[in-house]
């Protein structure tokens, strides 16, 4: 096993000696604070961006708010990426995410729509949900408008947001509108799941597994049946519908193993799966660019991925 990279290491370790706030501690809106402003601690230069558009999707029961990069270097002009910001279905929004949504486009060259669903504990499961297939369905049925062709749209997330996506893009599918392609960083895909990485990796790096118990149950109303496999993605019976994937993991992440067996699935299923293997990161380097050269060029890892799959290049 690769050793965790250094700078993630020094910056775990600062984390150990000056703790910030926890659910327990603080509550939730302290939290949801905090996750936003450590956006400018993780990358606070990230790319400028030819155009960013504000866009407000209708045609669920809320509106829905949604923000369009559009990099310098644009490789095509008609592909999208929808991206759904991780935060265990509770935090995040395009605060959060701002300098991500940059870091995906500059590094694919491929325009990128951020999503703001809604979060839990005020709407819980399956509002979230719901809210990103009315966002899909908004953003084939207005296609023209956005410029993008219906054959170059791909859905992606990080951790809750590519659990919301995996299972968003099944439902599309079974409908008649199977996308380009899924991107998946780190998915979170079940509250029952005890693995060998949630075990070795659920303290000390970042991500806890206490803090994925508190997420799940702020997501999940009680009584929640966990077996559905719109809350336990990896209980679902076939996979066989879903696009062309992508799916990164990290070393030292505790939801590493849920990943790479998301992973066999969809290739035991006949889809065509690239696997990114980032072994010295842990969960959520999607963020860190501006404190790991390394997180830095996972994120490009992933933009060549996608660029290379959606569009050809």
């Amino acid at each position: 096993m690769e050793p965790l990279d250094p700078q993630i290491a020094a910056a775990l370790e600062w984390q150990r000696v000056n703790p910030g706030p926890t659910m327990e501690t603080t509550g939730l809106d302290v939290m949801r604070v905090a996750y936003d402003e450590a956006a400018d601690l993780l990358d606070p230069n990230p790319p400028a961006m030819r155009a960013i558009e504000a866009l407000e999707l209708v045609g669920g029961p809320r509106p829905i708010a949604g923000r369009l990069f559009t990099p310098h270097d644009c490789v095509d002009s008609e592909a999208l990426l929808v991206w759904l910001h991780g935060g265990g279905w509770v935090q995040g929004g395009l605060r959060s995410h701002d300098a991500a949504y940059r870091r995906l486009a500059a590094s694919s060259g491929i325009r990128v729509l951020g999503v703001e669903y809604s979060l839990a504990p005020e709407f819980p499961f399956p509002a979230g949900l719901l809210d990103v297939e009315a966002s899909m369905q908004w953003v084939l049925d207005h296609h023209l408008d956005l410029n993008a062709d219906p054959t170059k749209i791909g859905l992606g997330g990080d951790s809750s947001g590519a659990s919301l996506a995996l299972v968003a893009g099944l439902e599309l599918a079974r409908e008649g509108s199977k996308l380009a392609m899924q991107v998946l960083l780190y998915p979170s895909l079940g509250p029952e799941l005890k693995t060998d990485s949630l075990h070795d990796f659920g303290d000390g790096y970042g991500l806890t597994a206490k803090q994925m118990e508190q997420f799940f149950r702020y997501y999940l109303v009680p009584g929640q049946n966990h077996a559905d496999p719109r809350v336990s993605p990896l209980l679902t019976p076939d996979f066989h519908e879903a696009p062309l994937t992508v799916i990164a993991v990290a070393g030292y992440d505790p939801l590493r193993d849920e990943g790479l067996a998301l992973s066999g699935l969809l290739e035991g299923s006949g889809v065509r799966v690239e696997l990114i293997d980032e072994v010295t990161l842990t969960h959520g380097f999607l963020r860190m660019s501006g404190i790991s050269d390394a997180a830095r060029d996972a994120v490009e890892h992933v933009g060549a991925a996608i660029r290379r799959n959606l569009v050809g290049r």
